[in-house]
């Protein structure tokens, strides 16, 4: 527990002095095949985290409150999500190690999918004041790295990810650079000046943003009239259904395994949704089938994968890829897949690989959406819970049998 801090007045309720989080716990311990870099071994941020920590836990505990730099924000939090990433922490091999592949260091506050409101201003900040609604890019990126300064914002080769390598949400209060964080008082009008529900759109904002970038920057030919197929409808793959309704796909296919997030599914405005192995639960019918059927042979124009489940997805939409597809690969999954490059030459087909969210007017693209009445994420929180119920929203999200499962910080409900 870290000692006591002073807090700029109003933000707390008088008596509370310590900031309460959710800290994650890891064991650094690399595996014997897994080669450590220099940076690795001297910050202690795993590139591939599935490869060095191993035996995670989970404590709701007091930490110092946080004070801005010249160019931070401090946000109070009202709302972060728990996603999939979040999930793999926790989810273990054999051995103890996580299942997730990607960039982590510990011990470290989770949570990415972020909306609150600016408390506290550094002293350079000037496009945020106190009393602002705001949520959350959790990618901090250094624009000095080749990547950078090319315009790659997202393959950041000193990248700082907001609740996988420095604090996250979790929290009551968050520090953060003001430049990651975009104003979200025009969801205010969206939602009739409810700002409970302004506040978890702000929330659900992040995974919009991580399904816009795959589908209209990383993927080049989206058009209105594509058939599409969704594999995984978890909050970035309803967030692509969203997206690719608005879009003006023809029609929209969803595979996903538990029945609730198929409900989620056809409210989100997907056209047919099956089980992940096919049209009825136990079905044997591979969904390369049912989409040749749906689409009169003529196959899949655009294809998101958003289950992490390689081996029961990839080779599936190479299989049903129309000429000219776009296979995008949002999930993440540490397993290597077989596919028949001969079928995607001869159809002139792309596999996208598509990770991050910022950079390229994302941010602001998702909120004007959402202002606009052409998305919205609030349908897809089926659960909530407050921050020192934290292990029963793991337990909860890790069921998937429900959506978003949100935590309510600072008394919000």
């Amino acid at each position: 527990m870290c000692s006591r801090a002073a807090f700029p007045p109003g933000i707390r309720p008088q008596g509370e002095v310590l900031l309460k989080a959710a800290v994650i716990s890891a064991d650094w311990a690399p595996r014997p095949d897994y080669a450590l870099s220099e940076e690795e071994r001297r910050t202690h941020m795993a590139r591939v985290g599935s490869a060095v920590w191993k035996n995670p836990r989970v404590q709701v505990q007091e930490l110092e409150d946080p004070r801005p730099g010249a160019h931070d924000v401090i946000v109070r939090v009202a709302a972060a999500g728990l996603c999939g990433s979040d999930l793999h922490f926790f989810e273990t091999d054999a051995d103890g190690y996580m299942h997730y592949p990607g960039m982590a260091r510990f011990p470290s506050v989770p949570g990415h999918e972020v909306a609150g409101e600016v408390v506290e201003t550094g002293a350079e900040v000037r496009s945020l004041r106190p009393g602002d609604l705001v949520c959350l890019d959790d990618m901090v990126c250094c624009g000095a790295c080749e990547p950078c300064r090319r315009g790659f914002p997202n393959q950041c080769e000193n990248l700082d990810d907001v609740g996988f390598t420095m604090n996250g949400g979790c929290a009551e209060l968050l520090r953060v650079p003001a430049r990651n964080c975009w104003n979200i008082n025009a969801l205010l009008g969206r939602y009739h000046g409810d700002r409970n529900r302004a506040l978890e759109a702000g929330a659900g904002i992040e995974p919009f943003t991580v399904a816009y970038n795959a589908l209209f920057e990383c993927a080049p030919r989206l058009k209105p009239g594509a058939f599409a197929t969704v594999f995984g409808a978890g909050a970035i793959g309803l967030a692509a259904v969203q997206l690719l309704r608005a879009s003006g796909a023809a029609r929209i296919i969803v595979f996903e395994h538990h029945a609730h997030r198929r409900e989620l599914a056809r409210q989100f405005g997907a056209h047919d949704v099956f089980p992940a192995n096919g049209p009825e639960p136990g079905g044997k019918r591979p969904p390369r089938e049912i989409v040749m059927e749906l689409t009169g042979g003529a196959g899949a124009d655009v294809q998101v994968e958003a289950a992490g489940a390689f081996n029961h997805t990839v080779t599936e939409m190479e299989a049903c890829a129309a000429n000219g597809c776009q296979i995008i690969i949002i999930g993440r999954d540490r397993l290597r897949v077989p596919l028949f490059l001969e079928n995607l030459q001869v159809k002139k087909a792309n596999v996208i690989g598509a990770m991050g969210n910022t950079g390229y007017g994302t941010y602001p693209n998702v909120i004007r959406m959402i202002a606009a009445g052409l998305l919205d994420p609030t349908p897809m929180v089926t659960d909530r819970f407050s921050l020192d119920e934290f292990e029963q929203a793991l337990a909860k999200a890790k069921s998937r049998q429900g959506g978003k499962v949100l935590l309510r910080m600072n008394g919000a409900r």
